[in-house]
């Protein structure tokens, strides 16, 4: 989950890991590897949660995040995974199940957002338990390795047509068995680009 917090300047994005994950996917090590879960629909049938919620108790750990406007997160393999702006830069970030910063790949500039708390680095990464694969307003779609390490980057809107919507980008990469998937806005013909995932 991505929340902000409130500070005497503004806001400082937090990543917290509630009690409600871990428990259940300890053991079965289940995981959410895109921004709907493992089957789409928001949901997953393994594991114990909590009736209630009480931010004393139900929250394992906190890490400030280094920009506003994160992506929610995804689990794959034990690690969770979430695009976020670094210095005005998209970047793919890694924490373990214990809150530690794993890693930081950045990018390329960040295409700002429009929204006082979004930024370009909005869409959720997707992983099929090898690669990530990010998207962002700027028009990077990349693959990075499990370690952060990049496979291959394009920008789709230098080569296919700018984003021309006024609302931010926030569409999530979708995979299918041999492709990755992502929705590109423009004022008349939108399109769906399908990218080789190797």
């Amino acid at each position: 989950m991505c929340a902000a917090s409130p500070r005497s300047a503004g806001l400082i994005p937090v990543l917290s890991v509630l009690l409600a994950v871990p428990i259940g996917w300890a053991q079965d090590q289940a995981d959410w590897p895109r921004w709907r879960g493992p089957r789409d629909n928001g949901s997953i049938e393994t594991g114990r949660y909590p009736v209630k919620w009480d931010a004393e108790t139900n929250v394992l750990w906190k890490a400030a995040l280094p920009g506003k406007g994160c992506s929610t997160p995804i689990v794959a393999r034990r690690t969770i995974f979430l695009s976020a702006p670094v210095d005005k830069h998209d970047a793919v970030l890694a924490y373990d199940f214990s809150g530690k910063r794993l890693w930081q790949t950045i990018l390329g500039r960040e295409r700002e957002g429009k929204h006082r708390n979004g930024s370009g680095c909005n869409p959720s990464p997707a992983s099929d338990g090898q690669s990530i694969f990010v998207y962002f307003k700027s028009g990077t779609l990349a693959r990075l390795n499990l370690s952060g390490e990049i496979g291959w980057k394009i920008n789709v809107q230098q080569r296919f047509g700018k984003d021309t919507f006024y609302w931010d980008v926030g569409t999530s990469p979708v995979l299918t068995e041999k492709d990755v998937v992502v929705a590109m806005m423009h004022h008349g013909e939108s399109i769906g680009l399908r990218w080789p995932r190797r």
